[in-house]
């Protein structure tokens, strides 16, 4: 998986090992080795360009999907396994119900700008027993903070998808992954450089309550931007939502969709 920092974006899939998922790429892992063939170490992620040092890290767009034979569609709910991606100790787990939100490290950049990092990727069930042979997915991106973990240096890619294919039983070949391949999953993923585009908006209208141009963050699962009058502006889960100042505690505005429709985005 192989990811370029450039003009100011991370640009995905540069060394074009992606497959075309509707309008998003999938990189697909295969679950080969016959001694550990729900465990892989040796998909890795490679960089270049990123001159600024800091941290690079992942994070998690979506729930986990399973592709579903019989329905011939991604399943969101109502299956037992569960992914977990391991990086130097720290672990993630990602099922049908959470994980969206979480952040992972991949590297810190210190003399070079380029970099070459190998998490290890386990689907399992709850209880830990084996997985049905299939295909599973996640959407992540990654971004980059400086060293505080506190300031965005590189803004998050576009969500692109991990495919994890098992065939460990002979049960899910090449060919089942390949119709699998062929249905985008029907999930509504963040927009980073949309909500970008809509606090700057929000900025330009509402001056008495976002009184300066502020960077974005991430704090406590939102994306958002805070100002010196205590107000913080951020979404989740496709919602609005703002504290502080006039606002007083967490104040929910609804659909992120409908602030879009309003500023024109």
């Amino acid at each position: 998986m192989a990811f370029l920092w450039r003009d100011g974006k991370i640009e995905v899939d540069t060394m074009r090992q992606g497959r075309t998922l509707g309008n998003h790429t999938t990189f697909v892992i295969n679950f080969t080795d016959s001694l550990t063939p729900y465990r892989m170490g040796d998909a890795g992620f490679t960089g270049s360009g990123f001159d600024q040092g800091g941290i690079i890290s992942y994070q998690i767009e979506s729930t986990l999907l399973k592709w579903s034979e019989t329905d011939l569609q991604w399943l969101q709910e109502g299956f037992d396994e569960q992914l977990v991606i391991s990086r130097l100790s720290v672990e993630n787990t990602v099922t049908d119900k959470t994980g969206t939100g979480l952040q992972g490290f991949i590297t810190n950049l210190t003399t070079s700008s380029s970099f070459e990092a190998h998490p290890v990727f386990k689907i399992q069930k709850t209880d830990e027993s084996l997985p049905d042979d299939g295909a599973y997915m996640v959407f992540i991106n990654i971004l980059g903070f400086d060293e505080t973990g506190e300031t965005i240096l590189y803004k998050p890619s576009v969500p692109f998808a991990l495919t994890f294919h098992i065939n460990a039983q002979a049960g899910f070949d090449k060919l089942a992954l390949s119709e699998a391949l062929k249905v985008t999953p029907e999930i509504e993923l963040n927009d980073y450089n949309r909500m970008d585009a809509l606090f700057d908006w929000a900025e330009s209208q509402f001056i008495e309550l976002f009184p300066h141009t502020a960077g974005s963050r991430f704090l406590f699962g939102y994306y958002a931007r805070c100002y010196n009058n205590t107000v913080c502006l951020g979404s989740k889960d496709g919602k609005i939502y703002t504290t502080g100042g006039v606002f007083g505690g967490i104040t929910e505005h609804g659909p992120i969709n409908a602030f879009y429709e309003s500023a024109g985005l």
